[in-house]
């Protein structure tokens, strides 16, 4: 089941394109934030909250799998939609720089990830999730007039 959570971002990719080159970029990332949060929140009801009820916490975190790929898919789609739009001349060395920076950025994450399910398990990932997916809202939100 988690492994059709990655069809999700096949099938959500193309519709984030089509909304950022309609001009909806602003809304389209809002909307992958919030997804992102939720998916992080039905992730920790999923087994924080229903730990006895094994069907429906299931469930929950495929949903969440899910949910998670489409915002994350999403909003790096309008990433890179932005990066390629602030120097088309240099969209190459742009995208080299996204790439990675976004790799440095999956790299801390991996690590501060393992450090917080040693310390506070399933609880505190979804937690940290929602901190950093909130944080990114907030600072989407603040510099961008949506």
């Amino acid at each position: 089941m988690f492994a059709l959570a990655g069809a999700a971002g096949v099938v959500i990719a193309p519709i984030a394109g089509r909304a950022g080159d309609r001009g909806l970029t602003g809304p389209m990332t809002v909307m992958a934030h919030l997804a992102i949060i939720c998916a992080f929140s039905l992730a920790f009801a999923g087994v924080v909250l229903l730990p006895d009820k094994r069907s429906i916490s299931l469930g929950l975190v495929v949903l969440a799998a899910v949910v998670l790929d489409l915002g994350v898919i999403a909003d790096q789609t309008l990433g890179r939609r932005a990066i390629n739009l602030l120097r088309p001349e240099a969209r190459g060395r742009m995208n080299g720089l996204f790439t990675g920076l976004f790799f440095l950025g999956g790299a801390v994450g991996s690590a501060l990830s393992g450090i917080v399910w040693n310390t506070w398990g399933w609880s505190g990932i979804c937690i940290a999730g929602l901190i950093f997916a909130t944080f990114a809202a907030a600072v989407f939100l603040k510099k961008s007039s949506v």
